[in-house]
């Protein structure tokens, strides 16, 4: 910003000194063009009107002419004198003052010039003749033409430095003065809690891509940047107070639960020692519960916050897939399920969190145990799909509703129908396993038919 700051001062500086030379230079040519009339032209037509007057006086006519004149010998004595000289016959009169144009004379016979000759007689001087002549009789519509064209030059040098002065201010306020004075506003709205006055952006028609530009691009990415943040703050605060109800809701039955069988075993209820085993157990299941829940909240809770770490690295799929899949089998079968898989695909580099992958296989895979049905089979096909690998689990399970559907994928949601002491969970699960996937740079899906099942898909980059 500093670096554009001198280049437009050192422009304004340009833009004045050419201003002021362009001005100078005009009227020079004005002076210059005004010092080339040829006064003498309008001399030699002043003696071209009065040579055949000026004869007759060198020859002592004196009689009145069309124009005043005065006549006076070498010692000043007037021998003739109209009217517009103020004098008579006789008077004597100061010669060089008489010769020449003083400033009350002139001011008096504005519009007129005054002209002497010498009289000669016998090659001998001895008088002068003095002509008032006016203006319009000797130079007319020419002179006005000169002196315009003399004039010129210092009118177009104003009007163009004029024009230089001001596309320069226009310039200025354009590309300087408007975006800052924009940044101002938009600054005041943000400062109001406003994120959504949006400015005219750099490489459009007004804004080029200069340093000025470059700083509202900036303030406009920082504009974007804490709305995005104030979006994210908004979300955070709703997904809490979500989480607050979800949580009551959740975490009330196993609660009840553990309280009931636990004050049964204190009441004495349970006499037997087979009973006792019974409500242990209960009270143990329902505790694991507790702990697999508040460990998925804990889960999204760092996944909202950016803080569910990832690290990915080149992994070849086809042997982590094949190991996974007979730590799940084992899993999967001590459910008392059905589970094949298969791998369509060679073997390939992929660029991922084993650690992370394989908790979003267990949480498919558990998402499965919940909803099945009697005889109950999963099974898991990793295959290519274009420069992916695709992944899918497949069910037999209860299946999920078209309604349902677009929604699996959100934080604390389940169907309807499994709100149920029979189906436990969070509603976590899909939420981490979506947020996992996206980090990865994949997608994941669902799809579901009630006399099916259900179809749970995620894809991941090949190398």
């Amino acid at each position: 910003m500093e670096k554009r700051q001198k280049k437009i001062r050192k422009g304004n500086q340009i833009m004045t000194v050419l201003a002021t030379v362009i001005i100078l230079l005009s009227a020079g040519i004005s002076v210059v063009r005004y010092g080339k009339i040829d006064i003498r032209e309008y001399e030699n037509q002043v003696r071209i009107l009065t040579s055949e007057h000026h004869v007759q006086v060198e020859q002592g006519i004196y009689e009145p002419w069309e124009y005043p004149y005065l006549v006076c010998d070498l010692a000043g004595v007037v021998l003739y004198a109209d009217e517009a000289f103020q004098k008579q016959e006789g008077d004597r009169v100061n010669v060089q003052e008489t010769l020449g144009m003083d400033e009350s004379f002139g001011k008096s016979n504005q519009g007129m010039i005054k002209k002497s000759f010498v009289l000669e007689q016998d090659d001998k001087v001895n008088g002068f003749v003095v002509y008032l002549i006016p203006e319009d009789a000797l130079t007319g519509s020419d002179y006005d033409r000169k002196l315009l064209w003399c004039i010129m030059p210092a009118g177009v040098g104003v009007i163009v430095s004029v024009l230089l002065l001001s596309g320069r201010l226009l310039f200025c306020n354009s590309r300087v003065l408007g975006p800052i004075g924009e940044i101002s506003a938009s600054a005041k709205q943000i400062i109001r809690g406003n994120y959504e006055y949006e400015f005219r952006r750099i490489f459009n028609n007004k804004v080029n891509a200069d340093e000025v530009g470059e700083l509202t691009y900036s303030f406009e990415l920082m504009r974007d940047e804490l709305k995005a943040k104030q979006i994210r703050e908004e979300e955070l605060k709703k997904a809490q107070q979500e989480m607050i109800s979800c949580i009551s809701h959740d975490l009330k039955t196993p609660i009840s639960t553990i309280k009931a069988y636990a004050e049964g075993m204190r009441d004495g209820i349970a006499r037997d020692e087979e009973t006792r085993v019974s409500y242990i157990r209960i009270i143990i299941e329902k505790t694991n519960l507790l702990i697999a829940m508040i460990e998925d909240l804990l889960r999204i809770s760092n996944a909202q916050l950016n803080r569910l770490e990832i690290c990915p690295k080149e992994v070849y799929f086809v042997s982590f897939f094949e190991k996974a899949m007979k730590e799940i089998e084992g899993y999967v079968r001590q459910q008392e399920m059905d589970f094949s898989f298969s791998i369509e695909l060679e073997e390939r580099l992929v660029y991922m969190d084993e650690r992370r992958i394989l908790e979003v296989l267990y949480n498919l895979v558990e998402n499965s145990i919940k909803y099945r049905r009697e005889n109950g089979k999963i099974e898991m096909i990793a295959s290519r799909q274009g420069d992916d690998v695709l992944i899918r689990v497949l069910d037999n399970g209860i299946g999920i509703s078209n309604d349902d559907i677009p929604y699996v994928f959100d934080k604390f949601y389940r169907a309807e129908k499994s709100r149920s002491l029979s189906i436990p969970g969070s509603g976590l699960g899909l939420s981490i396993c979506k947020y996992i996937v996206e980090k990865h740079g994949g997608t994941i899906y669902c799809k579901s038919r009630k006399e099916k099942g259900c179809e749970i898909g995620f894809t991941l980059r090949l190398e």
